[in-house]
């Protein structure tokens, strides 16, 4: 799906993508309206904070894969390590200079 906006899909899925993509542009601007629209269309106060924990442990793990380097849709961790630093016996991230 390359845009939820015009895809087909259902109307209360878009509101949760819509919730989703709020999140991961810029959480702090979720507001009470946000959170009540995405209940409107039949979502429960899980199933809300299940799709904030997604869409946020998604925004994570990109950063965490550009901050390494890595192309995300080539690399692999290890790839991504051993170009730009290493991890010695202990474990311990350090980067190459």
């Amino acid at each position: 799906m390359k845009d939820y906006r015009t895809a087909p899909i259902k109307p209360e899925m878009k509101q949760l993508l819509s919730f989703a993509e709020k999140i991961a542009q810029d959480a702090s601007q979720i507001n009470p309206e946000d959170i009540e629209r995405t209940r409107l269309a039949g979502f429960s106060d899980r199933a809300i904070l299940d799709a904030a924990h997604v869409a946020g442990f998604f925004s994570y793990m990109n950063r965490v894969v550009l901050a390494l380097g890595a192309d995300s849709k080539r690399a692999t961790l290890t790839q991504a390590i051993s170009a730009r630093g290493s991890l010695p016996d202990g474990g311990v991230f350090r980067w190459s200079s």
